[in-house]
């Protein structure tokens, strides 16, 4: 593959990440906050619909602080090891 096409993928990435676990942790704190019954889905997709534009937003906006903290932690991390 080529390097635009990395390009492309590196600045989709953040995208399905956020979405992805969004959704999951909308899931959860709707499932603990109102319970598994026959409206989980719908209050669920609400839940999602407010939570997922503001994951995406967060992962472009933190997303550069995530990856020199994490460099900085691998660095710590590798010494001795």
């Amino acid at each position: 593959m080529n390097e635009r096409f990395h390009r492309r993928a590196q600045r989709w990435q953040p995208v399905f990440l956020a979405t992805a676990m969004s959704g999951f942790v909308a899931a959860v704190v709707t499932g603990v906050n109102t319970g598994l019954d026959g409206g989980f889905a719908t209050r669920w997709l609400l839940a999602w619909s407010l939570a997922c534009p503001a994951a995406i937003l967060a992962a472009y906006v933190f997303g550069p602080l995530a990856w020199r903290a994490a460099c900085a932690m691998a660095r710590l991390t590798g010494r001795g090891g």
